[in-house]
């Protein structure tokens, strides 16, 4: 029996976490758990309450057959307590799914995203992750044929956790287009687009509100996630936790202060 654990971060309630499940319950001999924030937490990032208990409500979901609870927290709480308290020491999940987000999370909306925390904080644990977005930001209540674009996704990612094939301290970031099934062109690998928009504060009378501007779509010469999905391509992302720069860290060995005290001689001065 394969175990799935699903999150996300616009709530238990949000159309996308049931679009989600619907394209997992057609797996044969899969077992779904559904552990999600109480309440929309988009954009928290990987925040973990530590001041303020932790609450848990069984919750019935959509009808559907699967066992489901709302946290008064965080994506990445939701990993953490379903994994701690939730599953048996011997019966972890084999594969998280977190999504599917109201909008794309592409380049460093990584580091924002509350959905891709709760991918990232599986990984953290030792147990594969993906993040799912959709392109709707701007259509939020249609997810068009979302369910079968990520069907093939899901199953092969959920077979491939459940041989043990995926890569340890890697979560995988899944962005979809808005389009019909028939127009996506096709599931890509795809690079963090970091530098596809631009942050800018809007004055209203209460304060200011972060905006962002984006450039205008050109063709594609890098394989971007931005320019994939706005050329209707899923794509597909790994992304590791372990963000040392390991070239830069062997260049460091040449600076003359990067060095134990003992081969420079002196302690600097305090």
């Amino acid at each position: 029996m394969l175990r799935i654990l699903v999150t996300n971060d616009d709530g238990i309630e949000a159309l996308g976490i049931k679009r989600l499940v619907e394209a997992l319950l057609v797996l044969d001999q899969a077992e779904i758990f559904v552990v999600a924030p109480d309440e929309e937490k988009s954009g928290v990032g990987h925040g973990v309450t530590y001041r303020t208990p932790l609450a848990t409500e069984k919750r019935d979901f959509y009808g559907l057959p699967v066992k489901a609870w709302a946290v008064n927290g965080n994506p990445a709480d939701c990993v953490k307590a379903a994994y701690h308290l939730l599953f048996a020491a011997e019966e972890k999940p084999d594969i998280v799914f977190s999504g599917i987000n109201v909008g794309t999370n592409l380049g460093r909306d990584i580091y924002y995203s509350g959905t891709c925390s709760g991918a990232r904080e599986a990984v953290i644990l030792g147990v594969p992750g993906v993040a799912l977005s959709y392109d709707n930001w701007y259509d939020q209540e249609n997810y068009g044929d979302v369910v079968q674009m990520i069907a093939p996704l899901v199953k092969d990612f959920a077979e491939r956790a459940g041989k043990g094939e995926l890569a340890p301290e890697v979560f995988w970031n899944i962005n979809i287009p808005h389009v019909p099934l028939a127009q996506v062109k096709g599931i890509v690998p795809a690079t963090l687009s970091l530098h596809h928009y631009e942050d800018k504060y809007s004055e209203a009378a209460e304060g200011y509100f972060l905006m962002r501007e984006y450039p205008q779509v050109m063709p594609i010469a890098e394989p971007y996630d931005y320019d994939l999905v706005k050329h209707d391509y899923i794509a597909v992302t790994p992304v590791h936790i372990d963000a040392t720069d390991r070239s830069l860290l062997k260049q460091m060995d040449g600076w003359p202060l990067m060095q134990p005290w003992e081969k420079q001689g002196e302690q600097p001065d305090e």
